[in-house]
């Protein structure tokens, strides 16, 4: 086993981000995993348990709980932006704050989010290199990937892919991720496609969960997988995506088990919006973020503006803020005319 000797940063203690802190110190001797406040900085610290976002699992020793960045930028090299989409440029914004004490340019900044939920909806490159500056985008990665938290927190087999516009941190990722035992880690330099298809995703997750809810059985959601993964490589393609990146692991693999589990979020909303529920009631009710829901809105007014054809994105946002029934949904899908499977 390959024991890796410099501490990491982990900025976002959310689920993913307590999970990859639990997962990584089996390897890494120091983590430095920054919460919020200094409240929930020393309830963690006392219990060594994060019982909001993932509750029953122990945080070692090493472990270092943390609510100043100080602590981040003095000990670590690689640091993880663990944070909803929406957070993203805010954190930045306040990272920058620290440019004149550190040298940005000599971190790696991981980011984990996965949607297109800043009110600009940029994805979430692109909010770094408006927040940061577009020299410091060649110090951006971005993880994605099938990975529940807390299968990642028990160190249970994953596969995950990360994307840098740049080949040197994609070689001292290369190295890092070695170390990490049962955490597989695919590279590329697709940003682009690797951020849309981790956004695009959920909005495919929360038709099957519509499906799923009305009980329409296990044809109806590998179709709507299926056509899923059509809509998210038009889409992408028509911003110069590489097509090839949407049937990797943070395209079809990441949807596949997003829609089809009940521990996702975005399949969790479309189950019971197909059950009857509305909208506000279940985001109320939710201690993590749906990304698919403001990714949707985002997603569904570019397809419009650009003219690119998105059928169920067009339904789940009728779905969502529309006030479209399910079931009047499913016939809005099988209405469509029919066509060329690949035309």
């Amino acid at each position: 086993m390959i024991i890796i000797e410099k501490p990491l940063g982990i900025i976002g203690g959310g689920s993913f981000g307590t999970a990859l802190a639990v997962n990584f110190s089996r390897f890494i001797p120091d983590i430095f995993l920054k919460f919020r406040d200094k409240k929930t900085e020393e309830e963690i610290s006392q219990r060594r348990i994060n019982d909001i976002y993932l509750p029953g699992v122990r945080i070692r020793e090493n472990v270092n709980i943390t609510s100043d960045y100080e602590d981040i930028f003095e000990n670590c090299g690689i640091v993880f932006l663990t944070i909803p989409s929406g957070s993203l440029r805010g954190v930045l914004t306040e990272i920058k704050s620290f440019r004149k004490d550190f040298n940005l340019n000599e971190y790696i900044f991981i980011n984990t989010a996965k949607g297109m939920g800043d009110k600009s909806m940029e994805l979430p490159h692109r909010v770094f290199s408006e927040v940061m500056g577009g020299s410091l985008l060649e110090r951006y990665a971005i993880l994605s990937g099938p990975s529940f938290a807390v299968e990642v927190a028990r160190n249970l087999p994953t596969a995950v892919c990360v994307a840098s516009f740049n080949n040197g941190v994609l070689e001292e990722l290369r190295r890092f991720f070695q170390g990490i035992m049962n955490f597989r880690v695919y590279t590329l330099n697709d940003i682009l496609g690797v951020e849309l298809g981790g956004s695009l995703k959920n909005i495919i997750a929360i038709a099957a969960g519509v499906s799923d809810g009305l009980n329409l059985g296990n044809n109806a959601r590998a179709a709507l997988l299926t056509r899923g993964v059509v809509e998210l490589t038009r889409f992408g393609k028509a911003f110069g995506a590489d097509k090839q990146t949407f049937t990797g692991l943070s395209g079809l693999g990441d949807l596949m088990l997003t829609a089809s589990s009940n521990l996702s979020r975005n399949r969790t909303v479309g189950l019971r919006i197909g059950r009857g529920e509305i909208l506000e009631s279940i985001l109320k009710s939710m201690n993590t973020v749906a990304e698919g829901v403001e990714t949707t809105r985002s997603v569904y007014r570019i397809a419009k503006e650009k003219g690119i054809y998105m059928p169920i994105t067009g339904v789940v946002y009728s779905l969502l803020f529309e006030g479209l029934k399910p079931k009047e949904a499913i016939i809005k899908i099988l209405e469509r005319d029919i066509k060329n499977e690949f035309g």
